[in-house]
């Protein structure tokens, strides 16, 4: 019988697993999931629970409850990937066999690469992430406090995960203030390493228009260096400064450890290298990539994991029977944008054009705010949508 190990837990290891569970019964594929943390969490909210939109009880579930039945699950960590002898060591139940190996490790955040960006955030004061949960909650509790100042959104470096979040998290700061009557109280600056906000049209166009329209400064070519929550400014590279009273960093990621451990699974940044289309290692013909942890040139979100595993399922199916699948994933995602209370727009995109049009609606808020979660939950993990 054949055996796959899937490397992770999240989003991608779930939704891949429970899909490929439904193709086959536990008689005639083994399927081993490595998964180190006991608790999922559904982190396209976590910008939600920073304005009270949606309360932390909701976004974590036990992992052991995500998968189907006949699927087994390891508590334990990969630290490294013997490729060249299809076989995963692991911290604590020693070397575990593969036919088929996916890797689903998702992107870390890295606080060390960033002086003084890990002592800001201890310091819980005016420097915090929302980028996991705890820092999402500190960060709607000191939002609520706030009576004026200059408030900032900065993103460290590409690649990030939903990488839309921090200019969502600009625009819905600005417009909770405007609701509390506050707005003449406050500025509002996001910086970016990027040359502009968003890297797509007609996306970038119409978010240039709203930051214009909304008095919220933008600075580009922005890659920071240091943070100092003493003084509270922002410095980068190139020497420029951006003071702030409240700053919402977006930290650098990577590729997990046990990628940068294992020899020719990835690139110097710890990102799994596959094929873009076929999800195949570049290195290793039964070594696959789903998700965060792969270096696909698109945006790394959950729309995008639902459609690679889609397309994971119908590749290994083929593989396994000595056959060749026509399927291949085209770098489709949807980036729900909060722009202001109650108006959302879709970014929808592949890796060769857009696909929907610029437009804020209601209808869209209605999905994010309170259809996705639900959605989520029910339905993507479980492979039905």
């Amino acid at each position: 019988m054949k055996r796959i190990v899937v490397i992770g837990g999240g989003s991608g290891g779930v939704m891949f697993s429970n899909r490929m569970r439904r193709e086959y019964s536990p008689d005639d594929l083994e399927i081993v999931v490595i998964e180190r943390s006991e608790k999922h969490f559904y982190q396209p909210a976590f910008t939600l629970v920073v304005f009270g939109l949606d309360e932390p009880k909701n976004l974590t579930r036990p992992v052991k409850d995500l998968f189907f039945e006949g699927i087994t699950l390891m508590h334990d960590e990969a630290v490294k990937i013997d490729a060249a002898n299809n076989k995963v060591i692991t911290g604590k139940s020693g070397e575990l066999y593969y036919d088929y190996l996916v890797i689903a490790t998702g992107a870390k955040l890295i606080f060390d690469e960033t002086e003084g960006l890990k002592e800001s955030l201890d310091a819980d004061k005016n420097v915090f992430t929302f980028y996991n949960l705890n820092g999402a909650i500190k960060l709607r509790d000191k939002l609520k406090d706030m009576d004026g100042g200059t408030i900032v959104s900065s993103v460290c470096e590409m690649p990030i995960k939903c990488p839309a979040a921090p200019m969502k998290f600009i625009m819905m700061a600005e417009d909770t203030m405007r609701l509390k009557g506050l707005r003449n109280k406050f500025k509002f600056i996001f910086t970016t390493p990027m040359p502009a906000v968003f890297s797509r049209e007609p996306y970038a166009s119409k978010l240039n228009a709203i930051f214009a329209s909304r008095g919220i400064e933008t600075v580009a070519n922005f890659t920071p260096s240091e943070v100092d929550h003493e003084k509270g400014v922002l410095k980068d590279f190139g020497g420029k400064e951006v003071k702030f009273d409240l700053l919402s960093i977006t930290p650098p990621h990577g590729g997990e450890f046990v990628i940068e451990n294992s020899e020719n699974v990835g690139d110097a940044a710890g990102w799994v290298s596959c094929d873009k289309h076929l999800m195949v290692s570049k290195k290793f013909a039964n070594i696959y990539g789903i998700g965060d942890a792969t270096d696909f040139p698109t945006s790394k979100t959950a729309s995008g994991i639902r459609k690679q595993a889609k397309v994971l399922v119908e590749r290994l199916k083929a593989d396994m029977k000595g056959e060749v699948s026509d399927a291949k994933y085209d770098g489709e995602i949807i980036c729900p944008m909060l722009t202001k209370y109650k108006r959302v727009m879709f970014a929808h995109f592949n890796y060769e054009e857009s696909m929907s049009p610029a437009l804020e609606s209601y209808s869209n808020w209605v999905l994010k705010a309170h259809m996705l979660r639900p959605l989520y939950w029910n339905l993507m993990l479980n492979g039905l949508v």
